[in-house]
């Protein structure tokens, strides 16, 4: 399978039309896709956004020519209601055949209590996952009205008009080794996050190809993509700096309990130190290491590279993959 290299544009990180550029730029660079948060609350608090990522998604599509975009990821069971979440993907899928695709996972904290106060279980919230994608497919598959009673969700005698004009790709998020085989299973490709390269190799990869093929698929046929992020400049302290934004996400307790005040978040992202920024994301003072630390990833077994953006100089840390691009998937 070919690798492909996409572009994660923050609307947590950036304003979204400053998101909205880097993916045009992204796209005129040579990246393949663009993924973007949907988030209701962002990993930090000093200067932080929350754009909608749907809403921005459909202005980013029109913005763009041929690139494929997707959200990273959409929690569907609980802010959401799946019949929601499919009709929105639909109705993009019907205007740019293609182009669109979901990733959808059990959710965080930050994002469903402010908005809810409901936070299940681990093991409730996969659960409702797989069924809110039972949901979605029979809404965009049936030719009928569709009336469904599950554990969580009801349908009476719905039907999408909207049809997409082709299948929506749905990833789904896989960290440990039961939400990866559950990505195998249950979604048509995997989306995990960056971890050491001997559990994606030796753990979460196998376990999603277990999956898939419990469920009779063929996982060679099937991408197993990873949100990473990275940050590049000169000055290798700055490029580590940079990466302060999402330092919260390396702090167990955040997702160990229902945080979700942002504010909450930043003060235990600002306790944590450089090396453990360096050693969990990608920093790079130039192209060539890059390249190196991308290429350790895929020999794990990642084929899609979804990759954030927190470089100083944001323009450059785009136009440096001009170089990075051919290097990786040659």
């Amino acid at each position: 399978m070919k690798t492909k290299i996409g572009y994660f544009a923050s609307v947590e990180q950036y304003k979204p039309m400053d998101a909205l550029k880097q993916s045009v730029r992204a796209e005129n660079v040579g990246f393949d896709s663009i993924w973007v948060d949907d988030h209701f609350h962002p990993w930090y608090h000093t200067g932080a956004e929350t754009a909608h990522a749907w809403t921005w998604m459909a202005s980013t599509l029109q913005a763009t020519k041929k690139v494929f975009i997707s959200t990273c990821i959409t929690c569907p069971i609980i802010r959401y209601n799946p019949a929601i979440v499919a009709q929105a993907f639909a109705t993009m899928r019907q205007m740019y055949p293609g182009r669109v695709g979901v990733a959808v996972g059990a959710g965080e904290a930050m994002n469903e209590v402010p908005v809810t106060g409901v936070w299940p279980s681990v093991p409730e919230r996969q659960e409702m996952t797989v069924e809110a994608i039972e949901v979605m497919r029979k809404l965009w598959e049936s030719k009928e009205p569709v009336s469904f009673k599950g554990k969580y969700y009801k349908l009476d005698k719905a039907f999408m008009y909207t049809k997409p004009t082709d299948e929506v790709p749905l990833y789904f998020s896989g960290m440990g080794p039961k939400g990866a085989r559950l990505a195998g299973k249950y979604g048509d490709h995997l989306m995990t996050v960056a971890a050491d390269p001997k559990t994606l190799k030796n753990v979460t990869v196998p376990n999603f190809v277990a999956g898939a093929k419990e469920a009779g698929k063929d996982p060679s046929k099937m991408e197993r993509a990873m949100l990473l992020w990275y940050s590049v400049d000169p000055d290798y302290e700055k490029a580590i700096e940079g990466l302060r934004f999402w330092a919260g996400c390396l702090v167990p307790s955040m997702f160990k309990y229902p945080v979700y005040d942002s504010k909450e978040v930043e003060l235990h992202a600002n306790l944590v130190g450089h090396d453990m920024i360096k050693n969990n994301y990608v920093v790079a003072t130039d192209a060539e290491e890059l390249i190196k630390q991308i290429n350790k990833f895929k020999d794990a077994g990642i084929t899609h590279f979804c990759l954030g953006n927190s470089s100083p100089n944001v323009d450059a840390g785009i136009d440096i993959f001009k170089e990075v691009i051919p290097a990786v998937t040659e």
